[in-house]
């Protein structure tokens, strides 16, 4: 059977200061989630050689598109892809790069509110929309997501449950749902960014949930997923591992990777080198370009 691989990019997930077992994961999480972690992880920086505290714009640009994106802007930049680095995005990430190829990839999110001709026309968008824009060509929709073939934000969709054509689900069944998915794709990227919104409010009642819901999560695809598929889980820059501030942290980020082995000849120490990891450990393809954006 062909490898699947399955990446969750989870924004603001930073491995705590003191280490896994004395953290805000033992506290909220399921133990099994925690030693997950701590057994098939390693630390990756996210500070990408820049003065400063990582930010998403430049941290996800760097970790889909192998470039430095914090040395092409002279600085990490927050929220939303500005220009240059939508121009980066859009020179070379993981989708492209793998549609390039004949993969067939998937970015599991669905989209409920808007079309991605109306996303299109947004001043502001997401890196991930911008990957998703510029490759694949269509987002899933609010009937992908009522038939389990999108996964919603939250994983549980509580957030839209008023609506009444949508039910609440587990985390379990979000997972079965993306596993699914992923069955037809060689690729497939979920991205979750509760924990940097309740990490920015230092809400520990909110991530008692958020991380709950993410422990469950992984861990069912962990138990579900058949023996062809790779699991991949990461982080954009550190942030609600340390509620003691609103800002983001210096701290490294979690490679996880189950069912493939960990990183061993390959050296990543910085989170841009995940795209390579993936390129060239995992589906086997000779490395593109160099590192370097002339742009």
């Amino acid at each position: 059977m062909s490898k699947k691989v399955i990446m969750i990019m989870v924004d603001g997930f930073g491995i705590p200061e003191k280490g896994w077992f004395n953290s805000i994961y033992s506290d909220f999480c399921d133990r099994r989630f925690v030693n997950l972690l701590a057994d098939f992880s390693i630390p990756v920086s996210a500070k990408l050689g820049v003065e400063g505290i990582p930010q998403s714009a430049t941290g996800q640009t760097a970790l889909f598109t192998g470039f430095n994106a914090a040395k092409i802007m002279g600085m990490h930049m927050q929220g939303f892809p500005g220009p240059k680095l939508r121009e980066v995005i859009c020179r070379r990430n993981l989708f492209s790069n793998l549609m390039e190829k004949g993969k067939k990839v998937a970015f599991a999110n669905a989209y409920v509110q808007y079309t991605l001709e109306e996303l299109a026309s947004m001043r502001l968008k997401s890196v991930t929309t911008t990957m998703v824009e510029s490759s694949i060509g269509w987002v899933r929709n609010m009937e992908d997501l009522l038939s389990g073939k999108a996964v919603y934000h939250d994983l549980t969709r509580k957030t839209i449950k008023g609506n009444l054509s949508v039910q609440e689900i587990s985390p379990k069944q979000a997972a079965i749902d993306l596993l699914n998915i992923s069955k037809e794709h060689d690729f497939t990227l979920f991205e979750y960014f509760l924990t940097d919104r309740a990490g920015h409010k230092m809400d520990a009642n909110a991530l008692k949930e958020i991380l709950g819901n993410l422990s469950a999560f992984v861990c069912e695809l962990v138990d579900s997923a058949a023996e062809n598929t790779l699991i991949i889980l990461t982080g954009d820059h550190g942030n609600c591992e340390d509620i003691s501030t609103r800002k983001h942290t210096n701290n490294p980020v979690p490679l996880f990777v189950y069912g493939y082995p960990l990183p061993r000849d390959r050296k990543i120490t910085s989170i841009e080198e995940i795209y390579y990891f993936i390129i060239e450990d995992i589906f086997k393809i000779p490395k593109i370009s160099t590192g370097v954006f002339n742009g």
